[in-house]
């Protein structure tokens, strides 16, 4: 199956491959439990193997990164633009506390936190999602989040090229970033529900 998906990209059109890894970048920030890294890091190696060109594949990533951004940035955005929509649970005083202080945080770390974001496994989508509820501008959000995704997608090729075609390396890496990832966003639950609850009850 491997051997005819190379011989696609090596005879075939290759536009649809740089789709589907502007695809692969963008949708963990859409849907954040499907780690896209793992994804585009089989997209950089497959390049090594069908001669995929690496300036696309570089803008492809980068591309895909903005895009997911942007598409948790206006979801943020529009929850802080229709709050009165918000179930109960989200308008507590704890809950009011917490948001205040995610507006205060962006306000003076904004563009820190974008320009972190893609080195967040599994909690990008929630920076972005942050700008948005501080209502951060579209072009601070395009700036620092391209910053991140281009430090980042450097970082990507770089793991690719030096892994190659060596599968059984590169799936190796894969499950230890889903594990970490898995772990991380674990920790991170529950730190913010545990923080949830103790404001609720001092409340």
């Amino acid at each position: 199956m491997l051997d005819e998906f190379l011989h696609t990209l090596e005879h075939g059109p290759q536009y649809w491959a740089y789709v589907l890894v502007v695809a692969a970048a963008a949708i963990e920030y859409v849907f954040p439990p499907i780690p896209g890294d793992t994804v585009a890091l089989f997209a950089v190696a497959l390049a090594v193997r069908a001669q995929l060109h690496w300036a696309l594949v570089y803008l492809a990533l980068t591309l895909g990164a903005l895009l997911g951004g942007l598409a948790a940035w206006g979801l943020g955005l529009w929850l802080a633009n229709h709050e009165e929509s918000w179930p109960s649970f989200l308008r507590t005083p704890g809950a009011t506390r917490a948001f205040d202080a995610v507006r205060r945080g962006y306000e003076q770390h904004g563009a820190m936190y974008l320009t972190v974001n893609r080195f967040l496994p599994a909690l990008r989508a929630f920076c972005f999602v942050g700008a948005g509820l501080s209502r951060m501008s579209v072009g601070p959000v395009i700036v620092f989040g391209g910053i991140s995704a281009a430090l980042w997608n450097a970082l990507l090729m770089a793991v690719g090229y030096a892994v190659g075609n060596n599968w059984e390396a590169l799936t190796e890496l894969a499950d230890r970033y889903a594990v970490a990832t898995l772990i991380l966003v674990v920790i991170v639950v529950i730190g913010v529900i545990a923080r949830f609850v103790w404001d609720n009850r001092r409340a």
